[in-house]
């Protein structure tokens, strides 16, 4: 991992709190939690697969949102992430021509976080599980698994639910999911760590797909046993 700042770790704290109290915005869990914040970019334009992204998108104006406020806790049952992100005038659905809903998304590799390329969402052989918000996909999260760009495939299952607000020029989003699932997915554990990185969407800026701003390398998280 090449980030080993502990000021830049995400703590999963563990709370005595329900799935029901975790799954509130306004929950008194989050308002206690400090945040950490993750500073984003544009992906590369040349790690974009398609002809006409790389010939039609300016790299200088991909990626309009610069940064993350970030927050995790679990109850030894389930995970919880909370993002938060400014954005002047929210996008919910496909509209006109260059303008797609928002999103965000947490990405965690399934082994060797050092071998697995961040910014191609991991390899052949080094595997990435997404997390991935949008708001028309009404609180029902996808679960992706990627081995490298072009390669991200939903599972026909998901255990990851949301709650999301846009208000006053900011999106509130909590993902969250059992620490361990059945289907393809990164199984988490208390008491231990992983690495983690993040993506965020501005869809009035026609960023989707691999257009994003996304944090370049990876950060250490960490489980509270």
């Amino acid at each position: 991992m090449s980030n080993n700042d502990q000021s830049q770790q995400i703590t999963a704290s563990k709370l005595s709190a329900s799935r029901k109290e975790l799954l509130d915005l306004g929950a008194a869990a989050w308002t206690r939690l400090k945040s950490l914040r993750v500073e984003t970019t544009a992906t590369p334009l040349a790690n974009q697969p398609s002809p006409y992204i790389k010939a039609t998108f300016d790299e200088k104006v991909i990626g309009a949102v610069k940064e993350l406020q970030v927050k995790a806790v679990h109850n030894g049952q389930d995970i919880f992430f909370y993002f938060e992100w400014g954005s002047e005038n929210p996008n919910y659905t496909i509209g006109d021509v260059g303008t797609f809903p928002d999103g965000v998304a947490l990405l965690l590799p399934f082994k060797g976080p050092d071998q697995t390329p961040i910014k191609e969402m991991g390899s052949k052989d080094f595997a990435t599980n997404s997390w991935y918000w949008r708001p028309d996909f009404e609180e029902k999260p996808k679960n992706q698994i990627a081995h490298g760009l072009s390669t991200s495939l939903y599972t026909q299952e998901t255990s990851l639910v949301s709650v999301s607000k846009w208000e006053k020029g900011t999106w509130r989003v909590v993902l969250a999911r059992p620490l361990t699932v059945k289907e393809e997915a990164v199984n988490l554990t208390p008491g231990t760590e992983t690495a983690i990185g993040f993506a965020v969407w501005e869809g009035g800026n026609g960023e989707r797909g691999g257009v994003k701003a996304f944090s370049k390398e990876w950060r250490k998280l960490m489980l509270e046993a």
